[in-house]
Order: C-alpha cells, then structure tokens, then sequence
C-alpha cells in the first residue's frame, strides 16, 4: 500500500548530493533538498487548503495564529528519496493525509485524561463545599472572635502595667524633692512591692487567657489541616495524571528503543517539562521515519505566518529546533543516527584573539566571532580562559561585560582588584561609552533613532530573548545608519543598558527596526558569521585618570 504521506519530489534531485550526517537541529544550514521539499509544502500552504488562520489573508474569521512547519528527507527501503511533512502543536483544522499524525495516541489520551479529570473537578468542588460549609464558617468565625477578644484582654493587661510603671517612676519623681532618705527609700520599697504584685495578678489572669488561646488556635489548626489535607491529595492526583500524560508520549530512537517523555526530562519530578513539549514537528518527523522503516537523511523547520507579539518570527524563515522543549527528546531520537558534530563547540576554536591595548591594570582584546565570553558547559574554550592563561601572574583577570558568542569584538578585563573595582563603577554607572556595527538585512529609511523595548528570556526556547511587556526589564539602543548599499544598512548602535540579545533582538522585532541582522541564526538567516562587532570603546582610565578611545577592525 503506498504512504500518502512520503511525498516524492517534484523536481529532479539527481544533481543534488544527500548530506553524509544528519542535520544537527539547534544549529544547522538547511541543506538544498530541505530547502526543495520547503518549498514544495510552501506552495501546498499558499494554496490556502488549510482551515487555519496563519495572519496572511486566509480564513481571517479564525484565531490568528502562525505556525513552525518541518520536513524530513528520507529514504525508503528501495532506497528513493522523498519527504515528510509536519507542524508544531495543531491546527484549526487537523488535516488527513499530508502531514504525519501526532505521537501521543489522542484518542486513548482523552479517555482517561477526561476521566481523571472529573475526578479532580469533584474533589475541588468538595474542597470549595467544605471551605464554604456554613457551620464550618460559623465554628472559625467564634473561634476567631474569641481569639481576638483574648489578645484585647490581653494587650490591655500589658498596657495597664507599662502605664502604672511609668505612674509610680512619676510619683517618685516628685517625691523625692520633700521626702527624707528614710521615708523616701520607704515608699520606693512599698512601690517595688506593688509592681511584683500587679505583675503576679497579670500573670495569673494571662495564663487562663493564654491556655484558652493555645486551645482555641489548635482548633482552628484541624480546620486549616482539614483542608490542606485535602488539597495536597488533589495535587497527587493530579501530578499523577499530568505523568500518565507524559508517558503516552513515547518516543522511538534509530535503534528501535523506546522512551516515555518524563525520562527525556532528568528533573521531571522538580518540574513538568513545558507545555507542547512532543508535540514541536521534529519529533513528529521522526516518530514516523522509524514506525514506517524510513531512513532519516536532513531535516529543517520554517516558520509560516505571522509572528507571535512577543517572539521574533519572520515567514518562511528557517529556525533551530526549541532548546526547551525538543533537546532533551531530540537527545533519546536522535540515537543511532550518525548526526553532524555540534557546530558550536569548534566555532571559535584556533581563532586568534588579538591583544588591542594593554598596561599593568587592563587587557582589552578583540574576540573572534564563534568563541564565548567565558567557559560553557560543553566548551571550556574563551576570552577569559585565554586571557587567564595569557596573564597567569595578574593577581585577578576578570571580564567587565560579555559579548554573544556569535558577537565579534572588543572585550575587556581587568588585571588587578583596585583597577576592577573602579572599571566595575564605570559600567555599573554607564559611564563606558560601546558602539557596536551592525548590518541589517534591509534598508532603514530613518537616519537614526532609539529603540526601546522590554526583554525578556523566552524560557521556551533559550537562549532566544522575547519582547514582553509585563515581565521584560527594560532595554534601550540609540542607533544611527553608516551605510546603505545592495540592500543592506549598516548601522552604529549605542546599547544604552545591556539585556542579553538586545540590539540582535532591536534589529528583528517589528516594534525595532524589523530588519534582522546578516547571519543572525537565532532571529534571522543562518550564514558565514553574525554581522555584529563591538568596534569601539571610551571610557577612563582606572589609574591615570586619561580618557581611552579603543577600536577594532570591522570584520565584514
């Protein structure tokens, strides 16, 4: 029976040869027959077959919504090239016959997910009946009335104590001006006499006060426990639930093993791995590959529609699949194919990194793009190591600000604790003056401007940044253009404050330039190198006072 849903290509493909590894998916170039088979599900998209509203001109009577759509090169037994086709999350319309299915069986999901989930609608109604329960309610509100009496009795008590003590200080005051020593010291033992007894007389009321108290408040602890009780069994039952959900999400890898997606995620039990995880399209992909027998050979992602509010998406834009959601599954499925090498953990590796100024207090250098700021976790290749073991006698070489590793340019250090402490005031107080170069993908009709948008980490999706409005911190890039020339702007930015990806993110947002920049791989299209570089800094001297002006060669 033949599988609608291996589409064969179109077009001749005999001229184009088949990658050797599989595409490493957080960091790849999309090979010519993913950019072909892209192109042939873009042209089945424009057809507007599809009841969904991806936010260009089709079905505007749905909910706006764009997409990230992948497809997988494979090869069947016979050993014929073809393709598959997949979407993240769903669609208004779950289409048949085109795209492959889910890998949660929905239907079995349902049964007992609708099951369970009655089951915690009447214990939370139980929970709410007993919180609401009229006697229940009456019972706390005496309890509470009393206890409040109580502490009345009782604060009046203390206040009467302080207000006779400060009486009887008064009375010997005055006292003491008429009275001899004798008939004085008299009088102030009769007073000590009576202090002793209204604080014996306090305290033998208070402890029937006080026991009454201890009393009334471990009553209200059973009603207060009564509850609790209850809530911590719903929430049991519904970390239960949430678990067998997971664990009908079970993914295939190339060696034909098998796992439950609440073993992909090692600190499932601290927290659920975010929603939608399973269901991104590159897990789809491959799901079906291994259950039909096919051989996964490269694969890409795009995005088609329009963009999220908060995230930076551009239509037909290739993207890396999610770090959150798809690494740790892509790191079971994955298994048994011979996948390219990560890209990034040899980037920046034999790059030299110039020395551009130096004294007794500071190193500034010029970072390679594709070498980090300092070690990662898979990398201990970086500004900072290098700087380390170039100046192994500095009493302490410490980075001052960071760069993006994509992000060329110059960084600085510091070499001794005194020279540290007064550059750290400088950038603390935005008194270190950068200008960063940048081209943009576009031309920018304005001659210069300031962007200021609030920045957030999309947790979804590290380490992308999202624009957002209630969580953001503040960001702001003053920009003005150097150039324009074949349809590119070069650009001098100014960071203002420094958010991480602020001025990639300022570049790409629509409410920035919305112009990503060349070889952007995270908000943009992938290339050579990110057109980014830190190409100046001004600031002054720790010691000498002087004011420094520093640059580095533009790179591109």
């Amino acid at each position: 029976m033949t599988d609608t849903l291996f589409h064969s290509f179109s077009s001749d493909t005999s001229g184009i040869e088949a990658p050797s590894a599989f595409t490493y998916p957080f960091f790849y170039t999309p090979h010519p027959l993913v950019e072909l088979a892209a192109e042939e599900l873009q042209t089945y998209l424009e057809s507007g077959v599809l009841q969904h509203n991806f936010g260009l001109g089709h079905n505007e009577h749905l909910i706006e919504q764009g997409k990230m759509f992948g497809v997988l090169i494979v090869r069947d037994s016979t050993g014929q090239l073809g393709w598959l086709a997949a979407y993240s999350g769903k669609l208004s319309e779950e289409p048949e016959g085109y795209f492959v299915p889910p890998i949660c069986d929905i239907h079995a999901a349902q049964s007992f997910y609708k099951k369970g989930e009655e089951e915690l609608n009447a214990m939370s109604a139980e929970i709410v009946a007993r919180e609401n329960n009229p006697q229940r309610l009456t019972a706390i509100g005496k309890i509470a009335e009393r206890l409040s009496e109580i502490k009345e009795h009782l604060r009046k008590g203390r206040a009467d104590l302080k207000e006779a003590k400060k009486a009887r200080q008064k009375y010997r005051e005055t006292i003491k001006k008429v009275l001899s020593e004798e008939d004085y010291q008299e009088v102030v033992d009769r007073l000590a006499k009576e202090s002793i007894q209204g604080q014996i007389v306090f305290k033998h009321r208070s402890k029937e006060w006080v026991e009454e108290q201890e009393k009334l408040e471990e009553e209200l602890v059973v009603y207060e426990e009564e509850i609790k009780s209850m809530k911590e069994e719903r929430r049991l039952k519904s970390n239960a639930l949430q678990r067998e959900i997971f664990d009908h999400y079970i993914f295939l890898n190339a060696r034909g093993e098998k796992q439950v997606l609440s073993k992909c995620f090692p600190d499932f039990d601290l927290r659920h791995p975010p929603s939608g995880s399973g269901d991104c399209a590159a897990p789809k992909l491959l799901q079906y590959a291994y259950t039909q027998g096919y051989t996964p050979v490269c694969m890409g992602e795009f995005w088609w529609g329009s963009a999220p509010v908060k995230e930076v998406r551009k239509h037909k834009y290739f993207y890396p699949s999610c770090a959150s959601r798809c690494r740790p599954i892509l790191g079971h499925m994955l298994k048994g194919l011979k996948v390219e090498e990560n890209p990034l953990l040899t980037l920046g590796q034999d790059k030299p990194m110039p020395v551009v100024y130096e004294d007794d207090d500071l190193v500034v250098v010029n970072k390679p793009a594709g070498l980090l700021s300092v070690p990662g976790v898979d990398i201990e290749d970086s500004a900072l190591t290098r700087v380390k073991n170039m100046y192994p006698n500095a009493t302490g070489a410490i980075l001052l600000h960071r760069l993006d590793m994509s992000t060329s340019g110059l960084l600085m250090f510091t070499l001794n604790p005194k020279a540290n402490k007064r550059m750290q005031r400088q950038f603390i107080k935005r008194q270190v003056d950068k200008t960063y170069i940048a081209d943009v993908s576009g031309v920018v009709s304005e001659d210069s401007g300031t962007i200021s948008l609030p920045l957030a980490p999309d947790y979804y999706d590290l380490p992308r940044q999202m624009v957002c409005h209630k969580t953001g911190k503040p960001s702001e890039t003053k920009w003005s253009v150097v150039q324009r020339k074949y349809g590119i702007t070069r650009l001098a930015m100014k960071p203002v404050t420094g958010r991480t990806h602020q001025l990639r993110v300022h570049s790409a947002h629509p409410d920035g330039l919305g112009l990503p920049m060349v070889g952007d791989e995270l908000y943009g299209v992938i290339g050579e190198r990110l057109h980014l570089h830190a190409h100046k800094l001004e600031f002054q001297h720790p010691t000498s006072k002087e004011m420094i002006t520093i640059t580095a060669p533009i790179p591109f």
